[in-house]
């Protein structure tokens, strides 16, 4: 079992410059604490997010950390060139001296998708042919032409090569079961929102099309989840910052749809961190009662990676280095297994 920080770096009310640099000095800490990465959300027009850009926020990432593994979960791939994605990864990936590991989807607002003149509809079939030509693009050569639908590429030169081959590891939000033996195929690590039950499904569906491809479990990519959480010395405490941390992450969770009249999706259904706690959806107590709740993901979704998101709404820079502490001191070894082992 092993664990990273997931991150949306949403609106906390601090002024933009103070926030970012701030974020960058807690993955640093996250880089010291033996975090294994650390995973970057993309939204638009969204206090959601506030780094619009994810790749440019990871170079300055390479250059403040020297161990821990980053990338963009996701890049939002009909929003990008494929090329000139592959290029910055290439970038990111020497520039950390081979710790990127970017993710892919088709991003999940159409909403953001309309910003960029991408009709919402069209993201499946762009994101088909881009990954499709990112692939190839990584197999090819000395040059490399491409001819789809959304993207013409004729006699490329390729000059930028990343470091790790033939490729960085990619990772892939697999909520959706149908996924998992298309991420199995390809050797995608996954990540799931969901409940622990519905995750099991998924899981349970990338080994097995795993064993069918003669692949050894102690091979397996990283299946996991991710979950709010906030630790501290006592349970009320814990609570105190996360229901005050839950209102604002909410807001801005809910914030485009709302103001564009659209249903907001059942992504989040709780209307209290208590009640989102007590969904299994996040955590906020005490590390003795964390290990009990990561042991229990762990089981109910067969998981072998968890990342926590520790820093949301307006949690401050102590509040969030507090929890990452005493994660990583108080919970992390309890579960210093080898990647693919999970508890019977």
């Amino acid at each position: 079992m092993e664990f990273g920080i997931f991150d949306h770096i949403d609106d906390s009310g601090l002024a933009p410059a103070e926030q970012l640099e701030q974020r960058l000095q807690l993955i640093e800490l996250y880089d010291t604490l033996g975090f294994h990465a650390y995973h970057l959300a993309e939204h638009h027009g969204s206090p959601l997010g506030i780094v619009g850009s994810p790749n440019v926020f990871l170079a300055a990432v390479a250059q403040r950390t020297s161990r821990i593994r980053f990338g963009a979960l996701i890049n939002v791939l009909p929003l990008y060139h494929p090329v000139r994605l592959v290029e910055e990864w290439c970038l990111l990936d020497h520039l950390s001296g081979g710790r990127l590991e970017p993710g892919i989807g088709r991003g999940a607002s159409p909403i953001e998708a309309s910003f960029f003149g991408i009709d919402g509809a069209s993201t499946p079939e762009r994101f088909t042919e881009a990954f499709d030509l990112i692939t190839q693009l990584f197999a090819a050569k000395q040059t490399f032409s491409y001819n789809g639908d959304f993207h013409q590429v004729e006699e490329l030169p390729l000059t930028a090569r990343p470091l790790q081959h033939p490729h960085p590891p990619f990772w892939f939000g697999a909520s959706r079961p149908d996924r998992a033996g298309w991420c199995a195929e390809r050797s995608i690590n996954v990540m799931s929102l969901v409940g622990a039950e519905r995750t099991r499904v998924t899981t349970d569906g990338y080994r097995e099309r795993w064993r069918e491809l003669g692949r050894h479990e102690t091979e397996l990519p990283h299946l996991g989840v991710n979950r709010h959480m906030v630790l501290a010395d006592t349970e009320v405490e814990a609570f105190r910052v996360a229901e005050r941390a839950f209102t604002r992450f909410r807001e801005s969770f809910d914030h485009l749809w709302n103001a564009r009249g659209v249903p907001v999706p059942p992504v989040y259904t709780a209307t209290s961190f208590r009640e989102w706690h007590e969904q299994g959806g996040a955590f906020a107590g005490t590390p003795e009662s964390a290990r009990q709740f990561v042991a229990a993901q762990e089981q109910k979704g067969a998981i072998n990676y968890m990342t926590v998101d520790v820093a949301f709404g307006g949690i401050t820079f102590e509040e969030a280095s507090r929890t990452a502490t005493l994660f990583a001191n108080e919970v992390m070894p309890a579960f210093s297994r080898h990647v693919g082992e999970v508890t019977p």
